[in-house]
């Protein structure tokens, strides 16, 4: 009996892969709008198992794909020389041969899938193999908006070893029987629930866990996410920092750190905090109804500006963040603010505010004020201008 062997595609086999109408991002592949007949193909760098007439087992891998799309799964294998096995390689991976031509190989000498995502490859034998997967897209991306994004993931492959075939009398031990077939649906439920709690560690891994577990994670550090909000990225950024956001909550710093993870650390820079209670005493009576429509009325309302493009989706991300880390009794207002030179609305000189064009002065005469003409009271002498320029004076 073969020992078992099992392959990862990871992103580093991913990238020596032939794709057509796929890009790859990390470990998993997304279908473009490349590929103008909805076809998206991806052929798998060759595996080698360097025995010869070894026995290959299972191969899956995660897709989620629009509806009415087809998954086809194509696999081949054979013992060769190892360079007439490179020159193979190089042919499935040559853009100018057909897909058409390529394919000849696996229906002729391999085999097909077509629906299935979880495959066995009992009746295919030798030390190379070559898996070819194709997406068929029932509704094109360019027909509607809600035809969803067709992704191939978590592919692994591996050969047979250690299977509960081996555990009956050698009566029942046929190799591709119906028998062996029927055991390995429970042989494959039970090496994925193995390799589950051999990677239960992954779980607390934040870069690695799951979008549902990193969401149990933040419940646990006292952050509740609800909806759609906040997104991946966001929310595994947001989870790293969740111990210290909590050591500062109800502060500015907090405010300043959740804004340096939803728009960036350079937009975290930039930022005023203007609370309505140090305002008092400073405010002349006849523009307290204007700092009133600007920052409030309340002992305890603070305004935020933030120097950034109007953008609603963000500002309710960061405005349903800061809720979560303000201070109770608190009532926040949040401002993205662009440049603008409008008096009387959240305009600052040394924050926003800016000339529309810049331009040298001039007086009535059309004399630029450059630094050689420049202006003086009657008593200084009528004619400074003409002084400046060092002509005398009458």
């Amino acid at each position: 009996m073969q020992q078992k062997k099992i392959y990862t595609v990871s992103a580093t086999r991913l990238s020596m892969a032939y794709l057509e109408g796929f890009v790859q991002k990390g470990s998993a592949l997304y279908a473009t709008d490349d590929a103008g007949s909805g076809k998206h193909l991806v052929i798998l760098d060759r595996f080698c198992s360097y025995e010869k007439e070894t026995k290959w087992g299972r191969f899956c891998c995660k897709g989620g794909l629009p509806p009415n799309s087809t998954l086809r799964i194509y696999a081949f294998s054979c013992d060769a020389k190892p360079q007439q096995a490179a020159e193979l390689n190089r042919y499935f991976h040559d853009s100018s041969v057909l897909w058409s031509e390529k394919l000849a190989y696996f229906v002729r000498d391999g085999e097909q899938f077509v629906g299935h995502e979880d495959v066995l490859l009992y009746n295919l034998t030798g030390e190379y193999l070559w898996i070819a997967v194709e997406v068929e897209e029932g509704i094109r991306r360019s027909e509607t908006k809600d035809a969803g994004v067709s992704r191939l993931s978590d592919m692994r492959l591996d050969t047979q070893g250690d299977n509960f075939l081996w555990t009956f009398p050698e009566i029942y031990q046929e190799e591709g029987g119906f028998f062996h077939r029927y055991l390995s649906i429970f042989s494959s439920i039970y090496q994925d629930m193995s390799e589950q709690i051999a990677n239960l560690d992954r779980l607390l891994d934040i870069d690695e866990t799951s979008v549902p577990f990193l969401l149990e994670l933040a419940e646990w550090l006292g952050f509740s996410a609800e909806g759609d909000f906040p997104d991946e990225e966001m929310l595994r950024r947001l989870v790293k920092e969740l111990y210290g956001l909590n050591r500062i909550k109800g502060t500015k710093e907090v405010i300043r750190r959740l804004t340096g993870i939803v728009l960036g650390a350079k937009t975290c820079r930039q930022l005023l905090i203007i609370e309505r209670n140090r305002l008092e005493g400073h405010i002349p009576d006849n523009v307290r109804a204007t700092y009133q429509r600007l920052y409030g009325s309340g002992m305890h309302d603070v305004t935020i500006l933030v120097k950034h493009g109007a953008d609603e989706r963000l500002h309710s991300q960061l405005m349903y963040l800061i809720r979560q880390f303000k201070p109770a009794r608190s009532h926040i207002r949040l401002v993205f603010s662009q440049q603008c030179s409008s008096l009387d609305s959240y305009c600052y000189l040394d924050f926003n505010a800016a000339l529309s064009q810049k331009g040298h002065a001039r007086t009535d005469r059309g004399s630029r004020m450059d630094g050689t003409v420049f202006m003086c009271s009657p008593m200084q002498g009528k004619y400074a201008a003409k002084a400046a320029h060092g002509t005398r004076g009458e």
